[in-house]
């Protein structure tokens, strides 16, 4: 008899403990860190004006605006745990569905999450004054992992503790640079910037831009953990993502304010050069113990997320069947295991700069592919659709034709990054079509798996793996 596994108390449930506020937190402990606090420095010295900074941020959060009312809608429709997987799968089957999840879990999230534990190993040394980059971002990553095993109540949490603490020294941080608009500006003492020229500059800090905001559909894997997933799901997109838009609007204007371009460019944490240069070097190390705090409550997100791309994939037979297994606590164990590895690996082996501009190019090209499937799901009928998105299809053709164009610049004025993130995609591709062909082989040797369900994205996208519940 088939069971479904959103109602059975089998090791494989989900729990649905989570609600909006806690969706709210999750998208907002995920997007607002690293982005906002380490990569001004980058920019400023990529671009040197401040229009054009001001503009790439502008770019950025119109398109993050706007992909976010896309996935919104994907998202009410199909609130299944994976996020971008799920949709790619139910649009296009298990291939796209394969590179979708586990580029999520190689690149885009471990890359992410490396960067971070990175940035927040920087800030220990500067606030301790000395200290090995390496070996502290490796104790980060493995406290992460023991949080995470006490279970989802304990690192909700945690969650939601730390993006009420984020939030309130944020908006500190922007009040005191408004307060102390003009006191650095135009320091004599400040080198020039030599700015990078015509659209490298451009992508160059598009880039970081765009790792900025990433994050804003990460809640969106947790799906088959929120109460009334159809109706919530759009309001924590939408919601945080405005949350994030305002925030990084006053962040950057207080930099402005206390700041010139020239003091910006190169700095590792543009907001502690704003504050100690209106209140002192006492209130610059704080600012670093604040960002470590900041970054602590992203990261945590990044193991929310990961483990429960890794038990959709198991669950759909995109991966092994050990990443099904979750804890009474409602944690999938092995593949939380398997995130801290891949964070842990990364954090040993890269500097920010590179794993954001690798992670970025290949995460733009997966969401191209996860964006372009939204017209296929619109469309699809018998999918119950509680959320649309507005402006259709001008509004969902205009986002996906402004992220052709962005990777299309990378690519061209990015040459050797485009070789090393083609390789990555190149072996995504291969990965999925051999488990593709597994999966049919499997199908016709198995007489009891119906043969419209289980393992293809069914036409009407009604049923599929993970809501039939059982598996040959």
């Amino acid at each position: 008899m088939a069971t479904n596994p959103q109602t059975t108390g089998a090791r494989s449930d989900l729990k649905r403990v989570l609600r909006v506020r806690d969706g709210l937190a999750v998208t907002v402990g995920m997007v607002i860190a690293a982005g906002i606090l380490r990569s001004p420095g980058l920019i400023a010295g990529y671009l040197g004006k401040p229009s054009l900074i001001l503009g790439v941020w502008v770019l950025g959060g119109i398109m993050a605006a706007l992909a976010t009312l896309m996935l919104a809608e994907m998202a009410a429709a199909l609130p299944e745990a994976g996020g971008k997987y799920a949709y790619a799968r139910a649009a296009y089957g298990n291939g796209a569905g394969f590179i979708a999840g586990w580029g999520e879990i190689f690149v885009t999230r471990g890359f992410s999450g490396a960067a971070k534990a990175v940035v927040i190993a920087e800030y220990l040394v500067i606030l301790l004054g000395r200290g090995s980059v390496p070996i502290l971002a490796m104790g980060v990553v493995v406290a992460f992992a023991f949080v995470h095993l006490g279970g989802v109540r304990s690192s909700r949490r945690f969650q939601n503790a730390t993006t009420v603490l984020k939030i309130l020294v944020l908006l500190g941080i922007a009040t005191a640079g408004l307060l102390g608009h003009g006191h650095g500006s135009g320091s004599s003492g400040a080198a020039a910037v030599a700015p990078v020229s015509g659209l490298l500059g451009f992508a160059l800090a598009y880039q970081m831009v765009a790792f900025a905001y990433y994050g804003w559909e990460d809640v969106a894997k947790m799906g088959e953990e929120f109460e009334n997933p159809g109706r919530s799901m759009p309001r924590i997109l939408l919601g945080g993502a405005l949350a994030v838009a305002v925030l990084y609007l006053l962040m950057n204007l207080a930099y402005f304010g206390a700041l010139s371009v020239q003091q910006m460019a190169g700095a590792p944490l543009v907001a502690q050069d704003a504050i100690a240069g209106v209140f002192g070097d006492t209130a610059g190390k704080v600012v670093v113990a604040a960002a470590i705090l900041i970054l602590l409550s992203s990261l945590n997100v990044n193991f929310f997320g990961m483990p429960r791309v890794a038990f959709a994939l198991a669950r759909d037979r995109l991966g092994p069947q050990l990443f099904q297994r979750v804890s009474e606590r409602g944690t999938p164990i092995p593949g939380l295991l398997l995130a801290s590895a891949v964070i842990l690996l990364l954090a040993l082996t890269g500097t920010f700069e590179t794993l954001i501009r690798f992670m970025m190019l290949v995460a733009l090209s997966i969401d191209l592919m996860v964006l372009t499937g939204y017209f296929r799901l619109h469309n699809r009928a018998g999918l119950e659709k509680p959320f649309h998105m507005p402006g259709y299809p001008w509004l969902p053709a205009l986002t996906i034709l402004l992220y052709a164009i962005v990777i299309v610049i990378i690519v061209a004025t990015e040459p050797h990054l485009a070789l090393g993130a083609a390789a990555m995609v190149a072996a995504l591709v291969i990965g999925a079509v051999f488990t593709s062909l597994r999966l049919r082989r499997l199908r016709t040797d198995v007489q009891s798996v119906p043969a419209a369900g289980a393992w293809e994205a069914a036409p009407g996208g009604a049923s599929g793996p993970g809501r039939d519940g059982e598996r040959p």
